[in-house]
């Protein structure tokens, strides 16, 4: 297959913001900054803010998945996340039905260790002597560097000191002067985009609809309010249904609700599901089956001739044994 320069934007996609800055974190690799710049852009997206940051992604897939988006394999993960977790600018919990990786970034736990190995190494960094600071030009200094100039976010080669903190501050905080647009950081990047890096739609605070894919899983909160609203509970086994559901309305890729829609129609599903399945046990319960009906029912008994004449002439049936005159009987044997 040959790949021509045309082909080249629809090959590579979105790319992932990297933010170099967080290999300073101690012990964190370029494999745990990647991870963690992905995961602080989908902490800050529309719908994670509403969940206090909390968002999940699977480890495998084709589409939405951590392997992905950022090439990473399963054993590469595992250690960037251990990584970070370690220093806890990472959270993870499991939960849902079934049992999902949930993941947050402590913003607040990251900002303190970014200030703590910016600070350090800042402390280390011997000043410059006065020998070497006269090899430079007069006038030439970090700020006048071409390179530095050319781009907003400065060079990679920039040594943290404490210009590099206040720039660093400057990129957080925008200046309020209104000399000039600034660049547009992390978070708010993150909350122009959805869930999946397309742009979000004019007003973010409306939930985004899609269509019901093989890999969706249920919003846990959501779930477990329907599941309470409708007797339900929450923690059922309920992997069958989930599948049956998946499959039923993957085949309707025309109709589209938002996460927690598509989270209480599961609700519904489930509940409808196990009343026909308790209407059918009452129903085996209480008739036994046709054969069971036979041996309940008690035959009805037939009137003897004797009773049947009782009856039509208006008196009682005689005795068992007693014979009309006239009548043969074996004692006298006429």
């Amino acid at each position: 297959m040959s790949i021509t320069a045309a082909m080249l934007p629809a090959l590579l996609g979105r790319p992932v913001a990297y933010q170099a800055v967080f290999t300073r974190l101690p012990g964190v690799t370029v494999q745990g900054a990647i991870f963690l710049s992905q995961a602080l852009f989908l902490t800050n997206t529309p719908t994670a803010s509403k969940r206090d940051g909390w968002f999940w992604k699977e480890q495998q897939g084709e589409h939405d998945s951590w392997e992905s988006e950022t090439g990473m394999s399963a054993k590469q993960q595992v250690t960037a996340r251990k990584q970070l977790t370690q220093i806890g600018v990472l959270e993870e919990v499991r939960k849902g039905v079934p049992a999902k990786t949930w993941y947050r970034v402590n913003s607040e736990a990251l900002a303190t260790q970014l200030a703590l190995a910016l600070s350090d190494e800042a402390t280390e960094k011997q000043p410059e002597t006065p020998a070497a600071a006269q090899t430079l030009p007069t006038g030439e200094s970090e700020n006048a560097q071409q390179e530095n100039q050319d781009s907003p976010e400065g060079s990679a080669q920039n040594h943290p000191n404490g210009d590099f903190l206040q720039r660093l501050q400057q990129r957080v905080t925008p200046s309020l002067s209104g000399a000039g647009e600034p660049e547009p950081t992390i978070f708010e990047r993150a909350a122009q985009q959805a869930d999946d890096g397309e742009p979000a739609g004019d007003d973010p605070a409306v939930p985004r609809k899609t269509a019901m894919h093989l890999d969706w899983g249920p919003e846990p909160e959501t779930y477990r309010v329907s599941c309470l609203q409708r007797g339900l509970s929450a923690d059922a086994n309920v992997h069958t249904d989930l599948v049956d559901f998946r499959e039923h309305f993957a085949a309707r890729p025309q109709q589209t609700l938002t996460h927690a829609d598509w989270t209480r129609r599961f609700a519904r599903w489930v509940s409808e599901n196990t009343k026909r399945q308790q209407a059918q046990q009452t129903t085996v319960a209480t008739s036994g089956g046709h054969h069971a009906s036979r041996r309940n029912s008690t035959p009805k008994r037939r009137l003897t001739a004797q009773e049947a004449r009782a009856a039509a002439e208006g008196r009682a049936p005689e005795p068992s044994g007693q014979t009309f005159d006239g009548e043969w009987s074996s004692a006298n044997g006429w």
